[in-house]
């Protein structure tokens, strides 16, 4: 408001309307944005074992922005949340564990219903490190049942376990018959890097994973950012290839090797008690205020999009030839 010339006692931001209590940083809104769609959406967001709708940009009947349309089939917090629509009526919810729920209705409108898979969900049955060498794997028993929050972007996950961010990519195994190609793990395998966490301050805990590109710990928020090019602007040769020049035993999936870093968000961390949620494209504030995400983070942020940071922009463009 400073920045637009708006006095604090003539806030033009609208309020965000039958949320009271509801929501916070654990609040699970569908990974798809309603507005990149286009057309006249709502969708939905999960907290406390029921599924609400909500519109930002406009009112639902009955004149509020959010209203409980359904029941998940468990009270616990969900890990991970795959909409397979745009307004949320087909998604497939998973709790910690690997369990996992078809949760589905004609409509956003409800009711839903639920249904439970035989199978658990894939990912992270099996995850696996680099040791020292760079080369060889380790297994990592049980992360999966550690895991308090997953989500895919591109082609990564990005996991919240043991209060820390990190990246997950499935892995691949050479082939026995043809020289230098790599298929997928059978085993549900899945290789693990750590995030580069340098900008996070001294005993703060990741908590809460917004937009697929925002951490929020304990005490501040971050965006989460490239560390390096890429995956998919290096060469075959540099994907395959381990760093002493030998041929890699395992692979990460291509595309889902990618580095990451965190830059920490100021003016958001500054006022962190004021910020309730983010809803892809708002800030929602503890008094229900609607702050474009623009404003608040910069005029190029964008919604589960992985922006690079300047230095790895720099090493893209030369990469480029510019």
């Amino acid at each position: 408001m400073k920045k637009r010339g708006v006095a604090f006692d003539q806030s033009d931001y609208k309020t965000f309307t039958g949320a009271e209590g509801v929501l916070s940083l654990q609040t699970v809104f569908s990974d798809l944005n309603p507005k990149k769609a286009g057309g006249n959406l709502s969708s939905v967001f999960l907290s406390g074992g029921k599924i609400y709708q909500y519109r930002c940009d406009a009112t639902l009947p009955g004149g509020q922005n959010c209203r409980e349309v359904g029941t998940l089939p468990l009270a616990e917090q969900p890990v991970y949340l795959q909409a397979n629509d745009f307004n949320g009526a087909d998604l497939e919810v998973v709790y910690r564990g690997g369990k996992r729920y078809s949760v589905k209705s004609a409509s956003n409108n409800g009711p839903y219903t639920a249904t439970e898979s035989k199978y658990l969900h894939p990912v992270l049955t099996h995850a696996w490190r680099y040791s020292a060498d760079g080369k060889t794997l380790t297994e990592d028993v049980g992360l999966r049942d550690r895991a308090q929050r997953i989500v895919h972007v591109g082609g990564s996950y990005l996991l919240i376990a043991d209060g820390k961010l990190e990246a997950a990519a499935e892995r691949q195994l050479p082939s026995e018959n043809f020289e230098g190609i790599y298929f997928d793990d059978d085993e549900d395998g899945y290789i693990v890097y750590e995030v580069a966490d340098e900008a996070v301050g001294d005993g703060e805990k990741a908590v809460a994973i917004l937009n697929g590109n925002i951490l929020a710990t304990d005490q501040a928020f971050y965006q989460i950012m490239y560390d390096d090019i890429s995956e998919n602007d290096l060469s075959y040769e540099e994907k395959t290839t381990n760093a002493d020049g030998t041929p890699a035993a395992y692979l990460p999936k291509f595309g889902g090797g990618n580095r990451y870093r965190l830059v920490k968000l100021e003016l958001l961390s500054r006022y962190y008690s004021d910020v309730l949620t983010i809803a892809h494209d708002d800030i929602i504030t503890a008094d229900y205020k609607l702050l474009p995400a623009t404003e608040a983070i910069g005029e190029d942020y964008e919604s589960g999009y992985i922006a690079y940071p300047p230095d790895v922009m720099e090493k893209l463009l030369a990469l480029d030839g510019y």
